[in-house]
């Protein structure tokens, strides 16, 4: 047996069946013994930033660790932005790179770096070089166990090519095997005792839901301790959140955590819950913790616990099972909780803050603001449909419009764009039997427009739909903040992608995807009936006017979000 063969048995073992790769020569050892492995399906990209990002969707929908495989510096350079984000997101992204031969590592020789495993480990929990061939089922396993143990974070191996030529002596590999690690921390009961007076006696508490909510399945008993006490819940701002963690039609649900929010202003107890809290985008004029509010923060892993925000009661724990102790501590009816103040908070139940009924419909010959696309996406997507979103600008007009709930929802914090299309590809992979639509900036979408040429080689029917405003809008953002001459002059450099216009319809189709464009609400209606109904990858590129750059959102029109999350799939779904 040669080292190659002996990593892809380590990683058969291990449960993986997708590699995400773009290999270059010093791949014909690993690509060799492939020939041996049908089990094991290599999913080619075009660019590492999309192999990256499929496997980082993949590991997203499954929970277990997915594997990439990029090649030399060169690879590994390229692949970089997408290990960032899947470092802030927590995914478990376990990369293996083949380097050059080892004769010419100190020569300077083509596409030698130094130090290889050095360039990732910033990003990675564990970065390594592998330095004899007897090792790597170890170093396989070991890497696998590191990514998919909370807190999940990336890994990086990297093997030179003569290496993995190397035959193994099988006595001196040992007895070798998998490890998975179930962690759930548990909390002390003096915490959870401590957590439940505490909010027995609060006046106006709030939740906040973070990502461990979902990763922990723990929304249920969220909504079912919010509703039993009349708390409200808040989802995790975008910022900080990747996924959705509490459904819009929960009646305990309060909309995106913000300190702005008159509740969120006024409460005086904060319950973080599987939260990383606060990710700023830019200096804040206010905390995003109301001074006068008592903050419970839990979450597994010890760093986010009060990173920013001093907590009052801070718990390094596991989401379900404090819920599961504390919950019996309020439905059991030989403990004398004081109830008072829940009944008081009950008299203005429900406390969560409707959609506004503003009606931004467009009419004859307008132009389809994000909402729009929203509401209509809304109506039209099958039952079940998962959405990846990267629409970045039109991002808020997808929360306030569209009806989330726990599993229907991925988004990344970590800024590299190109995420979305090939986490939305990944994410297919891991759930061939659900529709999967990415809604994906057209900025963002040039970053790793590559990606379509795979969603066609692997016929995976993702549906792709452009918010496309024709420019880089956060870009524009960010010159209107600072507010100089730009802004005086009505003059914005480094924004539009006009002239020439990317007729994004011609692109996909050169990767040999289908795709369709729409300018009004009748378009983009046959539009998206024609994509859900399309058995294969599918685009449809909508022209939208410009979010707002500040001030007030404009809200969901024409029925308002709990219509919408009873009808999910509405007119044309089935769920």
């Amino acid at each position: 047996m040669r080292a190659a063969e002996l990593l892809l048995e380590s990683l058969k073992k291990s449960g993986v069946t997708h590699i995400f790769g773009l290999p270059g020569s010093t791949e014909a050892p690993l690509l060799d013994a492939l020939l041996d492995e049908p089990d094991l399906h290599y999913v080619l990209a075009l660019h590492e930033s999309v192999v990256i990002g499929m496997a980082d969707g993949y590991a997203r929908a499954t929970g277990r660790p997915a594997v990439a495989n990029l090649h030399t510096t060169v690879g590994t350079g390229n692949g970089l932005t997408g290990m960032f984000n899947a470092w802030k997101d927590r995914s478990a992204v376990v990369t293996i790179a083949t380097h050059k031969d080892s004769r010419i590592l100190g020569r300077d020789g083509f596409c030698v770096g130094p130090d290889l495993a050095e360039w990732a480990r910033p990003v990675t929990k564990w970065s390594w070089q592998g330095i004899h061939p007897d090792q790597i089922a170890n170093e396989v396993f070991r890497a696998m166990k590191v990514a998919g143990t909370a807190p999940f974070a990336p890994v990086y191996l990297c093997y030179p090519e003569d290496l993995l030529g190397q035959e193994v002596d099988r006595r001196l590999v040992g007895v070798q095997r998998p490890v998975f690690v179930e962690e759930d921390a548990w909390p002390s009961d003096r915490q959870v005792e401590l957590i439940a007076k505490t909010l027995a006696r609060a006046r106006r508490p709030v939740i906040v839901a973070g990502d461990e909510v979902s990763s922990t399945g723990s929304s249920e008993l969220v909504s079912e301790l919010a509703n039993l006490l009349a708390i409200p819940v808040f989802q995790e701002s975008r910022r900080s959140a990747v996924t959705w963690n509490i459904a819009k039609d929960d009646p305990a649900y309060a909309g995106e955590y913000s300190p702005s929010n008159r509740l969120v202003r006024e409460c005086d107890v904060v319950l973080a819950l599987g939260c990383r809290l606060s990710v700023e985008f830019s200096p804040v004029s206010s905390p995003d913790v109301p001074g006068n509010a008592k903050l419970v923060h839990v979450h597994r892993d010890a760093w986010e616990v009060g990173k920013l925000y001093p907590p009052e009661i801070p718990v390094v724990a596991s989401v379900r099972p404090l819920l599961e102790k504390l919950l019996p501590l309020f439905t059991e009816a030989n403990v004398p909780w004081v109830t008072e103040r829940v009944n008081e908070r009950r008299q203005s139940w429900p406390a969560n803050n409707p959609a506004g009924t503003e009606n931004v419909r467009t009419g004859a010959g307008e132009t389809l603001t994000p909402e729009d696309l929203a509401r209509m996406l809304a109506l039209y997507a099958p039952g079940e449909s998962v959405i990846v979103d990267e629409a970045i600008r039109s991002s808020q007009a997808l929360l306030d419009n569209y009806p989330l709930r726990p599993g229907n929802y991925f988004h990344s914090s970590g800024g590299g764009l190109g995420w979305g299309l090939p986490a939305a590809l990944g994410v297919q992979m891991a759930w061939p039997d659900r529709p999967v639509i990415g809604v994906i900036g057209d900025g963002s979408l040039l970053f790793a427009v590559q990606a379509f040429w795979t969603a066609a080689r692997e016929n995976l029917p993702v549906k792709v739909v452009v918010p496309n405003n024709r420019k880089y809008l956060a870009v524009k953002a960010g010159m209107v903040e600072y507010g100089n001459r730009a802004v005086m002059e009505n003059v914005f450099p480094g924004v539009d992608l006009t002239d020439p216009e990317v007729d994004l319809v011609a692109v996909a189709e050169g990767f040999g995807v289908q795709g369709r464009k729409a300018e009004t609400a009748d378009e983009l209606s046959a539009a998206l009936e024609w994509a859900f109904s399309h058995p294969g990858p599918a685009l449809v590129d909508v022209a939208v006017a410009d979010a707002p750059l500040g001030g007030a959102r404009p809200r969901l029109s024409g029925q308002n979000v709990a219509d919408l999350c009873a009808g999910a799939g509405g007119l044309k779904g089935s769920g």
